[in-house]
């Protein structure tokens, strides 16, 4: 048995193998028959064979050959077994071999001398063979006893986890479990034999020194030892473990130091276990003082606060000095005080689990604060309460936003009670989740029994429930609003809704509903019926005065037409003969006569210009024209051309911004209507001024505007409306000559094109004149 020298017991005791049974009584059992069995046959047998020697032997020594059996006996069953066997070799001697056979006599006092002798020497013979027997059976129990006890020190070292390593009294391996063949990365059957520091090799973890042989140490100071903290062993392949171990003398019963056993780890997980730990609490450090709420941990029975975070000290405004000498109940408003306090002891008691409260708090600058603020006990391994982790979260803004949703609610709930329209709301499956008095009005339900109801429930005709389902799921599966007129009633009271219904999204814009608000337009569709009904007679009536008015207007051009045709011939005659009279007679004729012969002349051209234009007005109202693509370029190229003579004689400049682009009109008509406002630019200009005119295009999306500037007199805001009438006149005819008739061709021009005119001032003086025509045909 060894011994640990620290503690004076032993290192290691062999298991104790349980005593031998005591062998069954002799006549019991199959062991006995076998022992005595063994006997009788051994007898038997030498019997036979001392029979079959007889003729050779005769009665010399009759008994001695009987020993083999005695022996035999002796050593298969034991003293009894023998002494068995050695009776029934005297029986069977005497009997079947002495003379006379078949009697038990002894004839001579030599056979009795022999007998003696047999008795004597094979009851010797039993003992001693029967000792030897036990003996040698004691000495293999003690082997195989001796045999297990290895086995299962071996075994033992084997399985454990640790690394063991065993030397002998100079240090010397010679033991190694696996755990330790693991760790250093020798085999045992190299390392045996070899120094320990040659297989057990650490070093310092941080100066990388070799550590003394620990081995070395024991058995120098015969205590146990240890190695220092941050110890490395470094293997055979040159991986390194951090370990922890320790060495003790080995003793056996004598106290003598017989080798040193060496235990140790791999420290890698216990080491990476506090690493992770440490981690873990500067993880813990980090998120309490960064946390976006305030935490605490305070104390149980006082409340106190004992450590506090950032944010904390944010809320309360005070810092975490002040908070240190505070407990968290003097925050609470004094109104909420004694009630919080006392939700707090009872999950200290361990009446409930959790402390959860929204609360008002004082903040140092007096202003008051709401603060959810929930808490939980910390508890120590065996459930002993610790202290509390408590959690503060400023809800301020989101109590002041849910109060003012309710009043959102409230004032939403009013209108739309308030409110004759229908106002509801659906999911997705198309029952009610809302609906306000009128639509209950209209279903003759109450809430209960409305709500969480479809509308093919309610309808009065299944047509009707079903063209409702049939916008709703319009609505649910695209996504977007939709207005259209629904019916909803008996037969012979269907009324009429506007019903707008749009979708209701969650916060993800998933589609989980619909709302929507119906007008009964009952009366209105009756009205717009009744306005229709109307419309269409007032409309038949306009086409009647219609018809009429342009026929009136037919006859009156025609009219027109004739007559300004037929004062044209007088009109030339007149002035031909006034323009012959003074050509022949001018020199005969008084200066008066003359006078008024030239005033003839001049009335007659004034009034053949007026009929001209009259022809040409009544001409551009009743002629057809055709509209196609022109260049407006070429066509305002004509006119100057034309103009050449009239713009020299009055000494004009105009002056064009090339190019002018492309418009759907009429040639002709065009370029009387371009005519038209060239000469009044050149010609309604003060006596003292040169007339200048500027042409240029503007592009107006699908229509272009032709604009005409000069420097003119201009024209007064109240007069731009009424120039553009025939025979309107803004000056005398001394003053700028005219037939007042000029505007009215432009504004009737511009008409049958498509188009329209215009007039603004020019900001450098005089006005601005404009035609607007279309792009393209058709606009």
């Amino acid at each position: 048995m060894l011994y640990d020298a620290r503690t004076s017991s032993p290192v290691w005791s062999p298991p104790q193998a349980s005593a031998s049974p005591k062998p069954p009584r002799e006549g019991t059992g199959k062991r006995f028959f076998a022992r005595y069995g063994v006997a009788i046959a051994a007898v038997a047998a030498v019997t036979a064979i001392r029979l079959a020697l007889a003729p050779l032997l005769g009665e010399h020594s009759p008994f001695l050959i009987f020993t083999l059996a005695v022996m035999a006996a002796a050593w298969y069953g034991g003293l009894r077994a023998a002494l068995f066997a050695m009776v029934l070799a005297a029986f069977s001697s005497t009997f079947f071999i002495l003379r006379p056979q078949f009697e038990l006599e002894l004839s001579t006092e030599v056979v009795r001398a022999q007998l003696a002798l047999f008795l004597f020497t094979g009851g010797g013979l039993s003992y001693l063979t029967d000792s030897l027997h036990r003996a040698r059976n004691r000495a293999e129990a003690a082997e195989r006893k001796m045999h297990a006890s290895e086995e299962w020190l071996r075994v033992t070292l084997r399985s454990i986890g640790d690394g063991v390593i065993a030397t002998d009294e100079v240090g010397l391996v010679c033991f190694m479990n696996p755990s330790a063949e693991k760790l250093t990365g020798w085999k045992a059957a190299d390392a045996i034999g070899r120094p320990l520091h040659k297989v057990f090799h650490v070093v310092g973890e941080a100066d990388r020194e070799p550590m003394e042989d620990p081995v070395a140490k024991v058995l120098r100071d015969g205590s146990v030892v240890g190695l220092a903290n941050h110890t490395l062993l470094v293997a055979r392949d040159g991986r390194e473990y951090p370990i922890t171990d320790s060495g003790a003398p080995i003793l056996d019963d004598a106290g003598r130091i017989r080798g040193v056993v060496l235990v140790f780890q791999d420290g890698t997980t216990e080491r990476e276990a506090a690493r992770r730990l440490a981690a873990s609490e500067e993880e813990f450090r980090e998120a309490f003082e960064r946390a976006g709420v305030g935490e605490a941990q305070v104390d149980l029975a006082t409340g106190r606060f004992l450590r506090v975070n950032h944010m904390l000290c944010e809320i309360t405004g005070c810092t975490a000095d002040e908070l240190a000498n505070m407990t968290f109940p003097e925050l609470t408003h004094p109104d909420n005080r004694a009630a919080d306090w006392a939700r707090f002891q009872a999950i200290v008691r361990g009446e409930c689990a959790m402390f959860d409260s929204d609360t008002r708090y004082v903040r140092k600058d007096g202003r008051e604060i709401r603060v959810r603020v929930t808490a939980t006990i910390l508890r120590s391994e065996d459930g002993e309460p610790q202290r509390a982790m408590v959690v503060f979260q400023d809800v301020t803004e989101r109590a002041e936003a849910e109060e003012a949703l309710q009043q959102r609610k409230a004032l939403l709930r009013a209108v739309t009670d308030a409110t004759s329209d229908l106002i509801y709301a659906k999911d997705v499956a198309g029952r009610l989740t809302l609906a306000n008095p009128s639509t209950l009005q209209l279903l003759g339900r109450t809430e209960e029994e409305a709500i969480g109801r479809r509308d093919v429930e309610f309808a009065p005709q299944a047509e009707q429930g079903r063209r409702i389902a049939e916008l709703d799921r319009s609505v649910l599966s695209t996504g977007r609003e939709v207005t259209d007129e629904e019916e909803f009633g008996p037969p012979g009271a269907v009324r009429t809704y506007l019903t707008t219904k749009a979708p209701l999204r969650d916060a993800s814009g998933a589609v989980v509903g619909l709302v929507g608000v119906s007008r009964d337009i009952t009366a209105r569709k009756q009205s717009e019926d009744e306005v229709r009904r109307l419309a269409a007679e007032l409309e038949r009536r306009v086409d009647e005065r219609t018809q009429a008015l342009s026929e009136a207007n037919a006859e009156l051009e025609a009219f027109s037409y004739t007559i300004a045709h037929d004062l044209r011939a007088p009109v030339r005659n007149m002035h031909s003969l006034a323009d012959a009279l003074l050509e022949d007679y001018a020199e005969e004729l008084p200066a008066e006569a003359r006078d008024y012969t030239q005033r003839i002349v001049g009335a007659a051209v004034r009034m053949d210009n007026l009929i001209k234009d009259l022809l040409a007005y009544a001409r551009l109202a009743r002629e057809a024209i055709r509209l196609e693509p022109l260049d407006l370029g070429s066509v305002l190229t004509d006119v100057l051309g034309q103009m050449r003579p009239e713009i020299h004689e009055r000494g004009a400049e105009v002056t064009v911004a090339w190019p002018l682009g492309r418009a759907v009109a009429h040639r002709t008509t065009l370029g009387q209507v371009v005519t038209n406002l060239l000469g009044n630019a050149i010609k309604f200009v003060q006596a003292d001024k040169k007339p200048v005119a500027h042409v240029y295009a503007e592009d107006r999306g699908d229509r272009v505007r032709l604009w005409v500037e000069d420097n003119g007199i201009g024209v007064d805001p109240e007069h731009r409306e009424r120039i553009f009438r025939v025979f309107e006149r803004l000056h005398a005819q001394e003053a700028y000559p005219g037939t007042g008739i000029g505007l009215a061709i432009v504004r009737k021009g511009a008409e049958r094109m498509g188009g329209s005119c215009g007039v603004e001032p020019n900001p450098a003086g005089g006005s601005r004149f404009w035609i607007e025509l279309p792009k393209q045909e058709g606009v």
